[in-house]
């Protein structure tokens, strides 16, 4: 398996509705993709995370090209500050606990 974890802040409070409006068509897409066995969006500390769970690269390297996931990212760098992402290979879902840890560390969780 291998998860992905970024991190987004809005630039301004007004560019809300139109981000999550295409975050929101990119995440419905993920939940429905069968090789997809985890997805969710959250709030921590001021910044918008994502956190998805793949079956293998491939899947989510498909999913990355697909048009929900190509049109949030190229929004965002018109309507959000984009922090780092962090993909690292998992054998079971991480807990958002524990993806903010290598998100924030630049760990890897073999490490």
């Amino acid at each position: 398996m291998l998860a992905a974890i970024g991190a987004v802040s809005l630039k301004r409070w007004y560019h809300g509705p139109e981000f999550f409006w295409r975050a929101g068509k990119a995440l419905r897409q993920a939940k429905g993709d069968p090789l997809c066995l985890h997805a969710e969006v959250f709030s921590h500390e001021g910044a918008y995370f994502s956190l998805s769970v793949w079956h293998d690269v491939e899947a989510m390297l498909t999913f990355a090209q697909s048009n929900p996931h190509r049109g949030v990212m190229q929004a965002a760098p018109r309507l959000a500050n984009t922090y780092h992402f962090r993909h690292f290979a998992c054998i079971a879902i991480p807990t958002r606990d524990q993806a903010l840890t290598i998100w924030m560390n630049g760990s890897t969780a073999a490490e």
